[in-house]
């Protein structure tokens, strides 16, 4: 995978983050609004019944939700694109620091949540000053001369 395609994988994945989100975020409040206006032409002891406005609300708010995995998930496989083109690198410097702190933030993301940040940082030093293990040109292979075999005994 080159590293123009893990920079569009990557921003990718930070679009459907953010429509994802925004589509839940304006989703919940237009739900908030909906029951407190349906609640309030309720009399004293009646309980809100959900409605088919409720149940569409609720279900736009879940595709926002699922759009926002999404997008971790493609981010997490650009990580892995990027984990991989470098390690094409003869040196491998930035392979180990691609691994290692690709690998604290996922296990700082389940225990504090900062990872995510961690993560984000580092992929975006990579997209801009990483190398591309791609784009290195292959070794040149060089025939070298071969003798012709000798017999073992004279021959005519």
């Amino acid at each position: 995978m080159t590293k123009r395609t893990i920079t569009i994988i990557w921003l990718t994945g930070i679009g459907v983050m953010i429509l994802g989100g925004l589509l839940s975020l304006f989703t919940a409040l237009a739900l908030v609004s909906h029951i407190g206006v349906a609640a309030y032409h309720l009399h004293l002891g009646v309980n809100y019944i959900p409605d088919g406005t409720f149940w569409g609300l609720l279900s736009l708010i879940i595709l926002g939700g699922i759009a926002v995995l999404g997008g971790f998930i493609t981010q997490f496989v650009a990580w892995v694109g990027a984990v991989i083109n470098t390690n094409l690198l003869a040196d491998k410097t930035w392979f180990n620091i691609m691994l290692w702190v690709g690998v604290a933030s996922i296990v700082l993301t389940f225990i504090t949540g900062i990872g995510s940040l961690v993560g984000w940082a580092l992929m975006i030093v990579y997209l801009i000053g990483g190398p591309d293990g791609t784009a290195m040109e292959p070794m040149v292979l060089r025939t070298t001369p071969v003798e012709p075999p000798r017999p073992l005994a004279p021959t005519g």
